[in-house]
């Protein structure tokens, strides 16, 4: 029956949504995918820096084949180039008529097929090592993804609050996940209003310390050229910055209210008379070892994303009144910060509740409704 709901439910979450945004935006450019036969030129204008290069390839699209000649214009002052050899799998920007190609130019490598490798090998793992429950894993994390692409990204397209897009996705990504992988009983319930707590908890902060800061969240060079390609699209770059800490919180904030839940499951059904003293007691030591963990998981996240950034301030040879103060770092701050404290909240909001719900009826409950699915 499970099953069946979740099939349901895949089909009407990842269809994606209608959405009229303000200005529809087209492309001539066709991007297909290519593996390079041989190198017939390869020539340098030291000069200007440039070097360049023919080649001939092989068109490997289902509904595009054959061979085509194409360029490779190589910017030899950049940091990032892409000098191909015979082999080489890339994707060909290029202008498309019939079965043939004009204008061809070389855009990438070709990187979908081996991520695509990697995500069998994660899903494997998933199954091998987690069973059912692996297969659950994967089916909720379809959704909340889905849920992302499909949902978030669309509506806030169409001028939708950035906030309260991604405060209904939290909730619903977590009702479904935390159900999908635990079932519904107590410890899914406790589970639920743990994150759900924490979520909250650290959207006010990100909101509170994101006023006082007067960050704005258009820092980086992404951000930046994302304002430059959506003027038409009224978008609040503070509010995409603080959904953006919201999600990213969301994962670490689920894992620990489910294992603080769980945990306490296992001893309550072992003990089904421990006091609510003892039992809260045993949830907030359980908490306080996951805690350090999660917390620097992180924090440690954030920071590594932001390595290139924060070279750049040692580089320079700034100071730190100048590095803790700029935009982009006082933004990751309050993101790592945020998104820490909220997971630190979840941890006595997990223990409350389920010590609430599984002492509801007459103060005690059969052990089995803990894992009554």
């Amino acid at each position: 029956m499970r099953i069946i709901y979740l099939l349901i439910l895949c089909f009407f979450i990842i269809k994606p949504i209608d959405v009229n945004c303000t200005e529809e935006i087209s492309y001539e450019w066709k991007y297909i995918h290519g593996k390079v036969i041989s190198v017939i030129e390869d020539t340098v204008d030291e000069e200007n820096c440039m070097r360049y290069q023919k080649l001939l390839v092989k068109l490997t699209e289902r509904d595009l084949t054959g061979e085509a000649e194409i360029e490779n214009v190589i910017n030899t002052a950049s940091i990032y180039k892409i000098v191909v050899k015979p082999g080489d799998e890339i994707i060909i920007v290029c202008n498309q008529t019939g079965d043939t190609i004009e204008n061809g130019r070389v855009y990438s490598y070709a990187r979908d097929k081996y991520l695509i490798y990697l995500l069998l090998v994660f899903m494997g793992a998933l199954l091998l090592f987690g069973g059912k429950n692996g297969f659950y894993s994967i089916i909720s994390l379809t959704i909340c993804v889905s849920l992302i692409l499909f949902g978030f990204f669309p509506l806030i397209m169409k001028s939708y609050n950035p906030i309260i897009v991604v405060s209904v996705i939290s909730v619903i990504s977590t009702l479904i996940t935390l159900s999908v992988i635990g079932g519904l009983n107590i410890k899914t319930y406790a589970a639920i209003i743990g994150t759900i707590g924490g979520v909250i908890t650290s959207g006010l902060l990100t909101f509170y310390f994101g006023a006082l800061t007067h960050i704005q969240g258009i820092g980086d060079e992404d951000v930046e050229l994302l304002s430059y390609f959506t003027e038409g699209y009224n978008l609040n770059f503070r509010d995409l910055l603080y959904a953006g800490i919201i999600i990213g919180a969301l994962g670490a904030i689920m894992d620990v209210s489910m294992s603080i839940a769980s945990s306490m499951g296992e001893l309550y059904e072992s003990n089904p008379r421990i006091g609510k003293d003892k039992l809260f007691t045993a949830g907030m030591r359980i908490g306080k070892d996951i805690m350090g963990t999660m917390s620097n998981t992180l924090i440690l996240a954030y920071a590594g994303n932001s390595i290139s950034m924060i070279l750049v301030f040692f580089l320079y040879n700034r100071s730190l009144v100048q590095f803790i103060n700029s935009d982009q770092i006082a933004g990751e701050i309050l993101r790592a910060l945020c998104g820490s404290i909220g997971l630190i909240f979840s941890i006595p909001i997990t223990s409350i509740a389920f010590i609430s719900i599984s002492k509801k009826r007459n103060n005690y409950v059969k052990p089995k409704a803990v894992y009554r699915k």
